[in-house]
């Protein structure tokens, strides 16, 4: 309990008044000697005294009265503040003398047990040093002492104090008491805790967003990035983008179609000074190959767990990583490489949000990569079908179960069959003859080149025609390729007729030669000067038929060669025909006549006298040979526009119309068999095209059967009359006119 100051508390005060008042009273009485003066002075001493003692003893309980009012307040107004007053000794927390009641709703202690012995021993042992090397150092110096300290209540519960101390001073001077506030600040500091438990939350959200800001950008990024057709460049640049902000090193790894796992792209994370250390393989490691076999994803250490046993490094060959990913890329259930992802620096490491975020990378490259590849296939598949669409070769193509799948334009020119009319249709009854002929086409098990091929007849709208065929088998059915050997075929029974009729053409002249040789020869057998000139005529002529038919053979052969040599000159056409027209009608057999009609004025032609002569010859020498029964062939020449026209009409067999486009085919002939006695090599026609051709010119026939033909040509005219080739000369599409 606080003690007061008052008089009554300090007796040696009243003692020392007593004697100065005892002196003050007796002190007359030793000069005075009578004695009532002396009862007198006493009597008013002690009037004097009583009234005195009265007056302070009432001032005495007054005073007293302030102070029990003064320690009443001052006890009110400490039991009102939310804080516990603790008042001791100087320098001796022990010697308690006032301690607030809120003390014990603080902490459970009463005011009676409180001291400094009780404080230090419930300090909490994470604060007790400091506290007491505070309150020792406050209590040398003199200085204030505050400090925040915890201490345990007697319930066992941790409860934080501020406490505010100081040495209360007299008006001298002196120490009279240390005084202390405790103050509970359990709420602020569980309100700072909160407060300082939302900072983090909201430091580690705002953290976390940027994180996946950054994850969301970096997919963003893949994902343009993957966009590329060049899926090799892009898988470069999307590992890049990884070491930015995501790990140390990324490896992807990619299987080829056909091919082994190779690395394709490497990155390492960029630092500040210069790059140095180990490196990875540059071949994948088994680990990744495991990884791409399984199509399982790897993280290491696993997750919730610091350590699974195995060595990340083992994936990265010598890096030591301190934590790793790696993920396959997987493209329509299949695996075609993989991604991985480590970290160098100790720190955290990868979970499962980075293990699903590299899944979303890894899925982003595998479309990728499988795209370009589908791409790249269907670019493929597109310029296979340009090229089966142009190809010269019939393509077929099989299933297992003999259904047609492919038919080309190619296959439709040959067969006159649509493709809509075959595909999906069995072969057997989408082709005529298709089961019959089937059995003998030769298959192969690989398309090398140098597989014999079968030649058989397939019966079309067209008629027959004749194809070279040969398979090859492949997992999914058989395809067939096949040529038309129509037209060569035909070439070649042209060939062997030509060789019959050569043989024939020849042989007759040479029969003639060598009987009229054999009768000049004999002495058996006069002959007079008539019939040996006779006999050398006959050898004459028959010899210069040998040559014409020699000379024909061998110009073809030049021609076909391209071998002849033109010469380009400007001549007078108007002379030409007219020693044409002079020539032939020499040996013209009797009953045929062979005119020419030429205008006045008509321009000089650019082109090779010799060849354009040879051309009138062989047309003048047709006509006569089809006009059997005789009748009149006529040259002519004219002007056309600003070229020169040239016509040989004649009324002889004429030439079936389903026959006019074949008769300048080489070796070709109307009667081939000679029905109307018509020979020859079939050569004739063929050499006026394509000398005709190479002059810069156009030839062709107007005919019907048994009305007679008509052959005409044109050729340029010289250039001084015609300064340039007229625009549609050589452009008529066919060698007939109706």
């Amino acid at each position: 309990m606080l003690q007061s100051r008052s008089l009554t508390s300090r007796p040696w005060l009243i003692a020392v008044g007593g004697l100065i008042v005892t002196a003050a009273v007796t002190a007359p009485f030793f000069f005075v000697t009578r004695l009532a003066e002396q009862l007198t002075i006493a009597a008013a001493f002690s009037i004097a005294a009583a009234v005195s003692a009265g007056l302070l003893a009432k001032r005495l309980d007054r005073r007293g009265q302030e102070l029990v009012d003064a320690e009443r307040k001052y006890r009110d107004l400490t039991d009102g503040l939310p804080l516990a007053t603790w008042v001791y000794g100087v320098k001796d927390r022990n010697d308690t003398r006032l301690m607030g009641p809120q003390v014990e709703a603080m902490l459970g202690y009463s005011p009676e047990q409180w001291d400094g012995e009780l404080l230090e021993r419930i300090l909490h042992p994470d604060d007790r040093e400091r506290v007491l090397a505070g309150i020792a150092a406050a209590a040398e110096s003199g200085a204030p002492f505050e400090s925040e300290y915890r201490v345990l209540a007697r319930n066992g519960e941790v409860v934080w104090l501020r406490e505010h101390a100081r040495i209360v001073s007299g008006s001298d001077g002196e120490p009279l008491f240390g005084q202390s506030f405790l103050v509970d600040i359990g709420e602020r500091k569980r309100v700072e805790d909160e407060t300082d438990r939302l900072l983090a939350a909201e430091r580690a959200a705002a953290s976390e967003t940027v994180e996946r800001q950054g994850r969301l950008d970096l997919l963003r990024e893949v994902g343009d990035v993957a966009g590329s057709p060049d899926y090799k460049a892009a898988i470069e640049r999307v590992a890049e983008l990884v070491v930015r902000d995501f790990g140390d090193w990324c490896l992807i790894d990619l299987a080829e179609e056909g091919a082994p796992l190779k690395r394709l792209a490497v990155a390492r994370a960029q630092t500040g000074g210069t790059q140095t250390g180990n490196a990875p393989q540059q071949e994948p490691d088994e680990a990744v190959r495991s990884v791409v076999a399984s199509g399982n994803p790897q993280i290491l250490p696993a997750l919730g767990e610091r350590s699974n046993g195995q060595e990340p490094d083992r994936f990265l060959g010598g890096i030591n990583p301190s934590s790793l990913i790696c993920v396959p890329l997987r493209a329509r259930q299949r695996s075609i490489g993989a991604i991985t992802v480590a970290r160098i620096a100790r720190g955290r490491p990868y979970g499962a949000v980075d293990l699903a975020l590299v899944q979303d990378i890894a899925g982003r490259i595998a479309l990728a990569v499988d795209r370009a590849r589908l791409y790249a296939e269907v670019e493929q598949r597109a310029d296979a079908a340009r090229v089966l669409a142009h190809v010269a070769d019939g393509i077929l193509l099989l299933d297992r179960t003999g259904i047609v799948r492919l038919w080309n334009p190619a296959a439709e020119g040959i067969t006159a069959i649509r493709a809509a009319d075959i595909v999906g249709r069995s072969a057997a009854d989408a082709i005529p003859g298709w089961q019959e002929s089937v059995d003998t086409v030769p298959i192969a098990a690989t398309p090398d080149p140098g597989h014999p091929e079968v030649v058989i007849p397939l019966e079309t709208e067209r008629g027959e025609r004749w194809i070279a065929i040969a398979g090859v088998q492949f997992f999914g059915g058989t395809v067939y390729a096949f040529r038309d050997l129509t037209d060569v075929r035909r070439l070649e029974e042209l060939k062997a007729s030509f060789i019959a009729t050569a043989s024939h053409e020849l042989r007759t002249p040479l029969a003639a030669v060598y009987g009229a040789a054999q009768t000049l020869l004999r002495h058996d057998f006069a002959l007079d000067e008539g019939g040996r000139d006779r006999f050398v005529s006959l050898i004459a002529d028959e010899s210069e038929r040998l040559g014409r038919i020699v000379n024909e053979i061998l110009l073809a052969s030049q021609l076909d060669a391209g071998r002849l040599d033109l010469a380009s000159e400007p001549f007078d056409a108007a002379e030409l025909v007219e020693r044409v027209v002079e020539a032939t009608r020499a040996y013209a057999p009797p009953g045929v006549h062979v005119e020419g009609r030429v205008p006045e004025e008509l321009p000089l032609v650019e082109a090779d006298r010799d060849k354009v002569r040879q051309v009138l010859v062989n047309l003048v020498e047709n006509a006569i040979k089809y006009s059997p029964d005789g009748g009149r062939v006529e040259l002519q020449v004219e002007t056309h526009e600003e070229n020169v026209l040239f016509q040989v009409r004649d009324e002889g067999l004429g030439i079936p119309t389903d026959e006019q486009s074949r008769v300048f085919e080489k070796f070709y002939r109307v009667d081939p068999h000679m029905t109307r006695g018509v020979g020859g090599t079939g050569l004739g026609l063929y050499i006026c095209n394509e000398l005709v051709s190479r002059m810069g010119g156009h030839i062709w026939l107007e005919s019907k059967a048994g009305e007679g033909s008509t052959f005409l040509f044109e050729l340029p005219a010289a250039p001084f009359i015609a300064t340039a080739r007229p625009a549609e000369l050589g452009t008529r599409p066919e060698n007939v006119s109706s």
